[in-house]
C-alpha cells in the first residue's frame, strides 16, 4: 500500500498534520483510523479477496452508536488480530489501559495479539553518509527545514532506499544563495515533478526520500556525491510501520503507572530493530511533511459533504 503514491502522500501528511492539530490520544486514535480506512480502501480496490476488519462496528442490520474497540487488539487481518500504535519516537507503549490490573511478582505480562507500529520520524536528528566505510558528511531528513533557511555550503540530495541501510542518490541539488528555504530552492511543484519522473519507473512511491547535508566550512567539499552512488546513511532507526510478532510480546517485563501497563522504551526500541532485520517493516519516508499544509481536513467540511450530497443535482 505505502509504495502506491495515491496512499502514502495523504498518510504522510496527517502524520504531521494530526500531531499539530489534535490533542495526543485523539490524535493516534485518528491516525489509527486513518490508516485503517486507507488500507479498506486499498483492499476493495486491489485485494478484494482479503478480509480486514474492525471489532464491533456497526452495520446496517444492527445500528448503533456505541462502536467499541476490543482489549489487545484493533483490527483483524485475514483472521489475525493486530494491535494498532503510534508514535512520533521511540517512546513505552501502553499495553493496558486499566490501571487496576495486578501484575505478577515478576512484573511480566503476555500480550493477546501481534503489535503494528507506526513510527512517524527518525530516530535522531542527523546521520552520517557513509561510502566504502568512510564517514563523508552529515545529512538531515528535509522534514526539519520546514522554517529554517539553507546555507550556500549544503546540498539538498535525493536518494532512493535499496535496502536496510543502503541508498543510492538519485540527484543533487545546489544551494546557491544566502537566506533560502527549502521551498525557494525546491518548490512542491518542482520536486512533485521529480517525484513523477522517478516514480514512473515502477519505483516505489515509499523507496524516494530527500536529506539536506550538514553546513560545511568550504563550499563543494562533498562533490563525490554524484548520482548513482550507493551510500549507508546510519540513522539509529527509520520511520515506518514495523510489525512485532505475538510471541515476542510473550512474558515481557512491563512498567505500571496510574494509567497503563507500559512496554519499556529499551523493549519498544529491541523489537524495533528485530523488526528491521527480520524485514517485518516497511518504510515510510517523511519529505512530504516539509510541504504539507500545517493543518489536516476541515472535519465539518469532510461531514458536510453528505448533506450537500442531499442537494445536488446529480440526484436529479
Amino acid at each position: 500500500m505505502l509504495s502506491r503514491r495515491e496512499y502514502l502522500i495523504p498518510l504522510i501528511s496527517a502524520q504531521f498534520q494530526f500531531p499539530n492539530h489534535y490533542y495526543g490520544l485523539t490524535s493516534a486514535a485518528l491516525l489509527e483510523d486513518l490508516f485503517v480506512d486507507a488500507a479498506i480502501n486499498f483492499r476493495n480496490q486491489e485485494h478484494h479477496g482479503l478480509e480486514l476488519e474492525r471489532p464491533e462496528r456497526t452495520t446496517d442490520e444492527n445500528l448503533t452508536t456505541d462502536a467499541k474497540g476490543e482489549k489487545g487488539w484493533d483490527y483483524k487481518y485475514d483472521g489475525q488480530n493486530y494491535s494498532h500504535k503510534v508514535g512520533a519516537k521511540i517512546q513505552s507503549i501502553a499495553l493496558l489501559w486499566d490501571a487496576t490490573y495486578q501484575l505478577p511478582p515478576d512484573s511480566t505480562y503476555s500480550y493477546p495479539s501481534p503489535i503494528v507500529l507506526v513510527l512517524s520520524n527518525y530516530k535522531g536528528k542527523n546521520a552520517n553518509l557513509i561510502i566504502e566505510g568512510k564517514k563523508i558528511i552529515q545529512i538531515s531528513p528535509i522534514s526539519q527545514y520546514r522554517s529554517k533557511e539553507l546555507l550556500p555550503t549544503q546540498k539538498i540530495l535525493i536518494v532512493k532506499r535499496i535496502a536496510g541501510n543502503k541508498w543510492q542518490i538519485l540527484e543533487k541539488v545546489s544551494i546557491e544563495k544566502l537566506g533560502q528555504k527549502v521551498t525557494d530552492v525546491l518548490s512542491l511543484i518542482a520536486v512533485w515533478n521529480k517525484m513523477m519522473s522517478y516514480w514512473s519507473g515502477n519505483t516505489p512511491a515509499n523507496s524516494i526520500e530527500i536529506f539536506v547535508t550538514k553546513p560545511r566550512k568550504v563550499r563543494n567539499t562533498d562533490l563525490e556525491l554524484s548520482p548513482n552512488t550507493v551510500v549507508e546513511i546510519d540513522f539509529k532507526a527509520l520511520p515506518g510501520v514495523y510489525l512485532f510478532p505475538k510471541q515476542s510480546l510473550q512474558n515481557v517485563k512491563v512498567k505500571k503507572n496510574n494509567r497503563a501497563i507500559l512496554l519499556p522504551t529499551e523493549k519498544v526500541e529491541e523489537l524495533i530493530n528485530l523488526a528491521f532485520e527480520s524485514s517485518n517493516f516497511t518504510y515510510f519516508p517523511t519529505w512530504f511533511t516539509c510541504y504539507a499544509s500545517t493543518r489536516s481536513v476541515d472535519l465539518y467540511l469532510v461531514q458536510r459533504a453528505e448533506y450537500d450530497r442531499l442537494n445536488s443535482a446529480a440526484r436529479n
